[in-house]
């Protein structure tokens, strides 16, 4: 059986509503746009679902080069919002951080922060990655000084329908993929058949597979009720950990650029 990509998604604003996509280009930070934006607080941390849910809530459309830049529309409680990165983001640049990473974005004007932070309930700013800022992969797992975005570590993530499948066995209430906020979805393989696989060729793209991901509480957060659901902790507790830590997808770093598109078929190289 030849494994297939079933899904494609960005993020374009990180730990927000995803877009399903057809067809990406891969470029030097992931998924074209994938987590270009982030919401950072008063102390320049970045802020994501682990700490306000709401996020879970708010759809992210039609990101698209326009207006010299590149724009998104964010929606919430039927209210929208657009936000364009060459007419939004003349505050200049600051350090915002990620996890231990320090990561130089543009920020937002006062009327868009505003808006969010009306939106969601919390004081934050709005931070954009343009083209020219650097930040590098972890070295342990980077060849050659690849650059991610605002995403936690890596520039993909990829999971397996079969695998999720196989998770949900354990619960009396299935959860579907989005929340685990993938970029790839592959299917037509065993369960957990990719936590061996070591390089991959997605259509004519190669990618290292660089580690298993590290799961927080974000695939347990019902996106409906903002709620964390102790059945899914439990099982993640239960079935998907290792070493003290739970896994669920894997990392992927991109070894070029191009395209890929559902449907494409999925080798395993190494």
């Amino acid at each position: 059986m030849e494994y297939y990509v079933s899904e494609l998604n960005r993020y374009p604003v990180k730990s927000m509503g995803r877009e399903s996509l057809g067809r990406a280009t891969v470029d030097r930070f992931g998924i074209e746009m994938d987590r270009r934006w982030m919401l950072i607080d008063d102390k320049h941390k970045f802020i994501t679902q682990r700490t306000v849910a709401k996020m879970a809530q708010f759809s992210v459309t039609h990101c698209q080069r326009s207006e010299g830049g590149w724009s998104v529309t964010i929606e919430s409680n039927n209210q929208q919002l657009f936000v364009n990165s060459a007419q939004h983001f003349t505050n200049g640049s600051i350090s915002a951080r990620v996890w231990g990473d320090l990561c130089e974005g543009l920020v937002a004007d006062g009327e868009i922060n505003q808006w969010l932070s009306q939106a969601l309930g919390v004081s934050c700013q709005l931070v954009f990655m343009d083209d020219g800022y650097q930040r590098k992969v972890d070295s342990e797992y980077a060849d050659n000084n690849e650059t991610v975005s605002f995403a936690d570590g890596f520039p993909l993530l990829l999971t397996t329908g079969p695998s999720l499948a196989a998770f949900n066995q354990y619960l009396k209430k299935p959860i579907n993929m989005v929340r685990f906020r993938p970029n790839i979805v592959v299917d037509g393989n065993d369960a957990f058949a990719e936590d061996s696989w070591k390089r991959i060729r997605v259509g004519n793209l190669d990618f290292k597979v660089a580690k298993p991901c590290a799961r927080c509480a974000i695939p347990t957060i019902n996106p409906n009720t903002l709620k964390k659901e102790r059945e899914v902790f439990n099982a993640l507790t239960q079935y998907c950990s290792r070493d003290g830590e739970v896994y669920f997808g894997q990392n992927l770093i991109a070894l070029g650029e191009g395209e890929v598109a559902v449907g494409d078929i999925v080798e395993i190289l190494e």
